[in-house]
């Protein structure tokens, strides 16, 4: 922290890119435990490190201790000889020497982030996962001890899911996303200033959200947890005494998926996708918007692509609570999409034609549930009934309104 200070005083703005200077196992290696900072820079805001078993042998550093390459070489242009810049200069396309700074944190680099860690951060975003769950497993036994208020099983509970939609708002990161670099021409590595992110480390973005944010299982939920989540009534807490005993939690488990819905199609997001799509020559691989919007609807609606079955009742639904709010939340944001004037810009068009498609595929997928022999629980039926409705009067809307 001293460092970081003292940096600012000398010049140095934030560089967001410190934490990307290397692999997980690079950081948890005994090459760098001990010998050298993990971060490029003590100028970034770090992740804490800390490894889960099945993701290493080695615990490498808790935090980055010692400022780092990228912060020695930015000194030595500042305050170094003028006749050596250009030999500083020469080494811009060195990995360590990576920067983007506070304005770049809104732009489409994904490494330029606070609090991310690893040259990839699916693996770090994993094995926070790991932690969450670990964490979750012990609330009842370990973090609440003999004579403790059972409200710490509700802190620690909620803790887990900050830590898991921090891990969310990282990867979503890496959707749309490019590297850029301030590179000049004829620099060397002779790098283009935009390139745009793999299309397979954005489709381990993608399906990262969906398996940590749409799905039952992503958040440990079970009766015993929830009959245990209370709250003290302190007055020294006003948000605590005017809070319910017991946890709201389809209001918690709706609000992180709808954030969800909103890193995956935001506008912003959207038209990332759909202009980099040119940035790729055609006969090379990229991740398209019409992907990204079947990836996301295949997963919210998963249940209309299965057997049907029996079995149902209101106490076992066909579709959970959670997937039925989440599933309203989709159909929201698609039935926005067909009529999408602000924000899409010149993806309006293609935003609007896809979301109707999915629309149409979504009421022959309920329709063919509804009109199975099989019987279904009530808030399956009701739920599904109301969806059919909805969407029929969307698609109509929307063909009058474009009529007119």
């Amino acid at each position: 922290l001293v460092a970081h200070e003292v940096g600012h005083t000398l010049g140095l703005r934030h560089n967001f890119k410190g934490s990307s200077a290397y692999g997980l196992d690079e950081i948890n290696s005994e090459e760098i435990k001990g010998q050298k900072p993990w971060s490029a820079s003590v100028m970034d805001y770090n992740g804490i490190n800390i490894m889960m078993p099945g993701f290493g042998t080695e615990q490498g550093d808790y935090s980055s201790y010692h400022i780092g390459p990228y912060d020695y070489w930015a000194i030595e242009y500042g305050y170094g000889p003028e006749k050596n810049l250009d030999k500083v200069l020469s080494r811009v396309s060195e990995p360590e020497l990576a920067y983007g700074t506070d304005e770049d944190t809104f732009g489409p680099d994904p490494r330029a982030r606070r609090y991310d860690l690893a040259e990839n951060p699916l693996d770090y975003a994993n094995n926070q996962m790991a932690l969450v769950k670990t964490i979750r497993e012990g609330l009842l036994e370990k973090f609440v001890d003999d004579g403790d208020s059972w409200s710490r099983a509700r802190r620690g509970y909620l803790i887990s899911l900050n830590t898991q939609m921090q891990s969310l708002s990282m990867m979503a990161n890496w959707i749309g996303s490019a590297y850029v670099y301030r590179d000049k021409k004829g620099d060397p590595g002779n790098r283009s200033p935009i390139e745009v992110v793999p299309a397979e480390r954005q489709r381990a973005a993608v399906q990262f959200v969906i398996d940590n944010a749409f799905m039952d299982e992503a958040y440990g939920i079970t009766p015993e947890l929830l009959a245990h989540t209370t709250v003290d009534k302190w007055w020294d807490d006003v948000n605590s005494v005017m809070a319910d005993a017991a946890m709201p939690i389809h209001d918690r488990i709706m609000g992180m998926q709808a954030s969800a819905l909103t890193m995956l199609l935001n506008p912003q997001t959207v038209q990332r996708v759909y202009d980099y799509e040119m940035f790729v020559p055609a006969d090379q691989d990229a991740l398209t918007l019409a992907e990204l919007m079947q990836s996301v609807s295949e997963s919210v609606w998963s249940e209309l692509g299965e057997d049907v079955g029996s079995g149902y009742s209101d106490r076992s639904p066909m579709i959970s609570s959670l997937r039925r709010n989440l599933q309203r939340e989709h159909l929201d944001r698609l039935i926005d999409m067909t009529f999408a004037t602000r924000g899409f810009n010149s993806s309006s068009k293609p935003v609007k034609m896809l979301a109707s498609m999915h629309l149409r595929h979504i009421k022959d997928g309920v329709d063919k549930v509804l009109g199975s022999k099989d019987s279904l629980d009530s808030y399956t039926r009701a739920h599904l009934e109301e969806i059919s409705l909805r969407v029929g009067k969307a698609l109509d809307a929307n063909y009058t309104y474009q009529d007119n």
